[in-house]
């Protein structure tokens, strides 16, 4: 019995070295997976050849694993040299010795032998590889950079919900091109009580608060523009009540990380009394391009060109005119990555074509003065404070810089909360 107990004491000893011994035997001539890690670049790293049978090129000391089936396509076609879809770049008569070479894989674009030793070879270059060979790993999107400006809007539509509340002060020649305020006798008109006696009034201050909405759905949207005015007049006058409601589309048309460019097109709808200055008693609308330009990761450029067309109203003073907006936008503080201050210089122009308007001195008649070759331009600062992905918060003032020929307001103010969803 003590033999038996000894010999189960034994063999208790061996159990563990049997068990492992057993479990190498079962797992003998098995394969296993290769286990991949990332592991810490230093120096330069050995990068293999790519080539028939290797591993595809190395890009920034991580493995590409294949190459990218959108590479080498655009919205304008492939670039000269390359070939579509993806793979090598095929030798042609504008790229007979092949300079990429090396696959397409994402990330990584061909280079075309230039050597960009000025600003316009690199300029241009940037520009055609933006056009024509775009980074397949950059995700066309809504930037907080691309959307700073108070008075020039943004290439690219969002989903979103604003509160604007602005102001312009001494507005002249109020009655220029029907394209604020109507001329009489629809427009309001000072009653000759003494001389001299006033056709129009001397200036005029507006108050305004509106609600935009924009709905996005990919690169298209329709938009939403509800104002609510009060007219303040000199000489007495004015009034309150809704403004000349806005409907309008908006599209994204080409986007690459250098460019956007963006196609808009509004229409007025004459809701506003024009007796009391709060609308000015026409349908127009108002056809545009939109333009971002990046010009940094810190820097980047809005622009806007339309032109506004008059439908009605008392002729001959409407009159059509081209629009050009433009916001430079700097980052200039962030709180976080997530919490970005962006300061902006806005310019905005307004070049009259045709079209007219009553000036205010003392005449025997009401007189029509023409608007052709006359402009009204303006400039000023702003600030946009984005809080969140959803939330930003601005404010902006612009101006005019020839108040000797009128102006929409010697002086204007916005301030703006924005809520996108």
């Amino acid at each position: 019995m003590l033999l038996t107990n000894g010999t189960i004491k034994g063999l208790s000893s061996w159990v563990p070295l049997l068990a492992l011994f057993t479990v190498a035997s079962c797992l003998q001539g098995q394969e296993f997976p290769t286990v991949l890690r990332e592991v810490p670049m230093t120096g330069n790293p050995v990068v293999p050849a790519a080539g028939p049978g290797l591993l595809p090129e190395f890009d920034g000391g991580l493995l590409q694993v294949g190459s990218c089936a959108s590479c080498g396509s655009s919205p304008l076609g492939s670039g000269l040299g390359r070939s579509t879809g993806g793979g090598m770049a095929a030798a042609s008569m504008y790229d007979p010795v092949a300079c990429g070479g090396s696959g397409c894989v994402p990330g990584s674009r061909n280079s075309y032998c230039s050597e960009h030793n000025s600003f316009a070879s690199r300029m241009l270059t940037g520009i055609y590889e933006c056009l024509a060979v775009p980074d397949p790993c950059y995700e066309p999107g809504w930037r907080p950079i691309m959307d700073v400006g108070m008075f020039t809007e943004c290439a690219r539509p969002v989903s979103q919900q604003r509160i604007r509340l602005g102001t312009q002060q001494h507005m002249t020649n109020i009655t220029r091109n029907s394209y604020r305020i109507a001329p009489p006798p629809i427009g309001p008109t000072p009653i000759p009580t003494s001389t001299p006696a006033y056709f129009t009034f001397p200036s005029m201050n507006i108050y305004e608060a509106s609600i935009y909405t924009e709905i996005a759905a990919g690169n298209v949207a329709v938009t939403f523009d509800m104002p609510f005015c009060l007219t303040a007049i000199d000489q007495g006058g004015g009034g309150s009540g809704f403004g000349n409601m806005v409907v309008g589309t908006k599209s994204t048309v080409f986007d690459c990380e250098l460019l956007q460019i963006g196609m808009s097109f509004k229409s007025s709808l004459p809701v506003g009394v024009t007796i009391s200055g709060l609308g000015n008693g026409l349908t127009s609308i108002e056809p545009g391009v939109l333009v971002g330009l990046k010009i940094n990761e810190d820097t980047f450029l809005q622009m806007n060109f339309s032109e506004w067309v008059p439908f009605g109203g008392v002729p001959p003073y409407p009159g059509a005119m081209l629009i050009v907006a433009a916001s430079l936008n700097r980052k200039i503080w962030q709180a976080n990555p997530a919490v970005p201050l962006f300061a902006a210089l806005e310019y905005s122009g307004y070049f009259f074509q045709s079209g007219g308007y009553i000036p205010y001195q003392t005449v025997e008649s009401i007189p029509f003065a023409t608007s052709s070759g006359s402009s009204y331009q303006q400039l000023g600062p702003s600030l946009r404070l984005f809080m969140t992905e959803k939330l930003d918060v601005g404010c902006g003032a612009q101006f005019a810089l020839n108040p000797d020929q009128g102006s929409w307001g010697d002086q204007q103010y916005r301030f703006e909360f924005r809520y996108r969803y």
